[in-house]
């Protein structure tokens, strides 16, 4: 059940029993995620430009350890994430790989 189908079930249920709610219009939720990324070999700081004028990446930090740079983006929905941004990443000369955390 996504949310405008349960919010219309408690709306149901509230105006059966004679109760009334006000509520503000239905607002989209923006998804979420983490992308951990693997540069070129020394292409850190091209990848962090690249990324930073990307729409839809909210932050982007220098990493150490296994990833390089670890990125925030967010979209519409999960499709979105997947198949715009993630894929505008990845096409980027100086990204090698990611590893992609969906918040939920």
């Amino acid at each position: 059940m996504n949310e405008v189908d349960c919010l219309e079930t408690v709306f149901a249920e509230l105006s059966e029993i004679g109760t009334t709610l006000t509520v503000e219009p239905y607002q989209k939720i923006k998804r979420n995620a983490f992308v951990f990324i693997t540069a070129e070999p020394d292409s850190c700081h091209v990848a962090l430009e690249d990324l930073r004028k990307i729409e839809d990446v909210t932050e982007v930090y220098l990493a150490r350890g296994a990833y390089d740079l670890v990125a925030k983006i967010s979209g519409d929905s999960l499709d979105h994430l997947r198949e715009n941004v993630l894929k505008r990443i990845k096409n980027l000369s100086s990204v090698k790989s990611t590893l992609t955390l969906t918040i939920i």
